[in-house]
């Protein structure tokens, strides 16, 4: 029936796989950033960062014109994050920075798992009113 066409539709599409690679992306970066910050005062420290939209980006670039196929990435690569100034000793972790970056990075997470709880609330309802 049309319904239950839509409830697979709704059950399978990219949607959750793609907000769980979101959440898991973004726990990766947490722990890149929280390095980075652990090594503020380090010499020579080199900044890194997991950048988001180049990751996603590839992903989504593969479903692009097949809707009904499956998003995939690749493990995220970690790049120096060169857009701090490096200071007299060799550091560049501009700490104003990272923790901008972890705020961001924290507001895609909740957003992930908010998108996730309205997800599956409504495919719950959704199963309820079936039945």
């Amino acid at each position: 029936t049309p319904r239950d066409s839509l409830m697979q539709n709704a059950m399978f599409d990219n949607t959750v796989g793609l907000l769980s690679t979101t959440l898991d992306y973004s726990l990766r970066r947490h722990k890149v950033i929280a390095a980075n910050m652990a090594n503020v005062e380090t010499p020579n420290f080199k900044a890194r960062d997991l950048p988001f939209n180049a990751y996603m980006q590839a992903g989504l670039r593969r479903v692009e014109n097949n809707p009904a196929a499956r998003i995939t990435f690749q493990q995220p690569r970690m790049v120096y994050d060169t857009t701090g100034e490096t200071r007299l000793d060799g550091n560049n972790v501009n700490a104003e920075n990272e923790m901008i970056k972890l705020m961001k990075n924290t507001g895609r997470y909740s957003l992930a798992v908010d998108l996730l709880k309205y997800k599956f609330t409504t495919l719950r309802e959704a199963i309820r009113l079936g039945k």
